[in-house]
């Protein structure tokens, strides 16, 4: 399967882009920054292992490649007997295909779940200003503002508010992990910075 791939990407195939290919014989220092990032992937997605971990490993590649390496590594790897854990802060590339979500700050875990349990916990409501007090009372996350809105973060499993309640105030959805992400750290400097 990835062997196939690298076969692919040295030129029977076209690489990840189906247009984009190392010549045989190439030197590595002669190929571009993508192409070298493209190689070191399909090398290491032959090796035959149960666990895989990748750290930021598309990193210097463009969204196209992206998004074609992450297919590839679920359509043609993962078999449901390997594990595979991904670093990064492309978090919006790959929330699609996650199974459970980490968030480490200085080398401590300050969140995890499973996506199933990110679904129903987390929502993000989006008011008019005339609702911002009403949805401020229910003690949100976090709030920040979007084009004179205020969009509001609620985590109810330690606040349970009711999504109708939130639903009554403006637009109720899931927020991405990246929102997430900036909700919970933005919190932890808090912290940090309140403790000091």
């Amino acid at each position: 399967m990835w062997r196939a791939c690298i076969r692919d990407l040295i030129g029977e195939g076209g690489g990840f882009s189906g247009e984009d290919h190392i010549r045989l014989g190439s030197k590595v220092r002669e190929l571009s920054k993508g192409m070298v990032a493209q190689l070191h992937l399909a090398l290491v997605m032959a090796i035959d292992a149960r666990l895989l971990v990748l750290d930021e490993p598309t990193l210097g590649l463009d969204i196209l490649y992206r998004k074609q390496f992450y297919d590839s590594l679920l359509n043609d790897y993962f078999d449901g007997s390997r594990t595979i854990v991904v670093t990064t802060h492309q978090v919006e590339d790959i929330q699609h295909v996650l199974t459970d979500l980490m968030f480490i700050n200085r080398g401590r875990i300050v969140l995890s779940c499973t996506m199933e349990e990110f679904e129903w916990r987390y929502a993000e409501v989006t008011v008019r200003p005339e609702q911002v007090a009403a949805a401020r009372a229910l003690k949100p996350m976090q709030e920040r503002q979007v084009l004179g809105r205020g969009v509001l973060l609620f985590d109810l499993k330690s606040n349970p508010v009711d999504r109708q309640q939130l639903a009554a105030l403006g637009d109720v959805r899931t927020p991405s992990i990246a929102d997430l992400f900036v909700a919970v750290m933005g919190n932890q400097m808090k912290d940090v910075r309140g403790a000091a």
